[in-house]
């Protein structure tokens, strides 16, 4: 094999190497849990700040109503027809 052709092949290699050590080994943040928080009724959570925050303002009851009413609005037409009876 010519050398010039060798040394392309190992240098692909090398490089694929690296590319794929630099994927299986980069840090993995997102799939670190720092704590579980748990759902509550009539609370948000906040991740604005990069951590999970329980917020009961207000605002954030008056969006979950708002948001609770416009989903009822949206979902109270959608109906889904029943299978017809299978056929003997």
């Amino acid at each position: 094999m010519a050398p010039r052709r060798l040394s392309s092949l190992l240098l692909a290699a090398a490089v694929t190497a690296a590319a794929l050590w630099a994927y299986a080994f980069q840090p993995r943040v997102a799939h670190r849990a720092a704590g579980v928080i748990p759902l509550q009724d009539g609370k948000t959570i906040d991740f604005s700040g990069g951590t999970a925050e329980v917020k009961d303002g207000a605002a954030d009851k008056a969006a979950v109503e708002k948001a609770v009413k416009e989903m009822d609005a949206a979902s109270g037409t959608v109906t889904f027809p029943a299978d017809p009876p299978p056929k003997k």
